[in-house]
């Protein structure tokens, strides 16, 4: 498992410096360059090479967010979101896939199994850091009102 845990030197544009995110994918240039620009906005990032080493990791890790590909050796990304999903302690982690290779049939299937976006690469880091906000705003809605709706 490929370890790259590194804190901003300041605070990026956002204020979610105490959020997590495993990037996954297989090609190194991609982690790298997708490692710079996150810490550059403030986010702790673990880059990993494939959905197995995500699944071990997850259990100790606890992350906010995972960004993976769709196509890895080992254990691809559809396969990582199923066991995530099938394991108690990370059915709640969030998935935002992204792939060059996406079809309205891979799509869909991500969207089934409850990933939260799909981005086709190639993608500006913009539009990653919309998604990402967007994402982890909702996933701290859903922790906020969890069971709120058993108070009277």
């Amino acid at each position: 498992m490929e370890n790259k845990d590194r804190m901003p030197k300041e605070a990026g544009a956002c204020d979610w410096g105490h959020k997590l995110i495993l990037v996954v994918d297989d090609d190194e240039f991609i982690r790298y360059s997708m490692n710079r620009n996150l810490t550059a906005q403030g986010y702790r990032i673990k880059t990993m090479k494939d959905g197995f080493d995500v699944l071990q990791a997850c259990l100790t890790l606890q992350p906010d967010l995972i960004i993976s590909d769709i196509r890895m050796p080992r254990l691809d990304g559809v396969t990582l979101l199923q066991g995530l999903r099938n394991r108690p302690e990370t059915r709640d982690i969030p998935v935002i896939f992204m792939s060059a290779f996406a079809t309205d049939e891979l799509m869909d299937e991500a969207r089934k199994l409850g990933a939260e976006y799909f981005l086709i690469k190639p993608f500006p880091n913009d539009k990653l850091s919309t998604v990402i906000n967007n994402v982890l705003s909702r996933r701290d809605s859903r922790k906020l009102t969890a069971g709120t709706e058993w108070k009277g």
